[in-house]
């Protein structure tokens, strides 16, 4: 669905990434995302986005807005299962059950007619 080129035109025009508007910026930090304060508090954050893994990013920030760049960083990337925010950690939730569904049926048309249910955030 994705290439390269689109996957860094979309996830820039989002502003996903750190702002390196500077010609004399590292070309490396073009592709970082901006992730300050969205797992701790007072925290200065960013994950760089390999060209080979642009797509995959793209797909999950069109599919599930900042939600779908969070569940990438702290799950495929990081390879975590949690974070200090309670609904961050619900919106990963919510990511990585709906990929789940994907990944079983991946048939949009199929999908709308699985019966599946899920609970986010259940406090134990």
């Amino acid at each position: 669905m994705f290439t390269i080129e689109s996957s860094r035109e979309l996830l820039k025009n989002a502003k996903v990434f750190f702002d390196c508007s500077d010609p004399d910026d590292d070309p490396m930090e073009s592709q970082m995302l901006n992730l300050n304060d969205a797992f701790y508090w007072a925290c200065s954050d960013g994950e760089h986005v390999a060209d080979k893994e642009l797509a995959r990013v793209a797909e999950l920030f069109w599919t599930y807005g900042y939600a779908g760049i969070m569940y990438w960083v702290i799950v495929e990337k990081r390879g975590k299962e949690s974070v200090e925010f309670v609904d961050v950690n619900r919106k990963i939730e919510f990511v990585k059950n709906e990929e789940a569904i994907r990944k079983e049926e991946p048939s949009s048309s199929k999908r709308a007619y699985l019966k599946r249910q899920y609970t986010i955030g259940v406090c134990e």
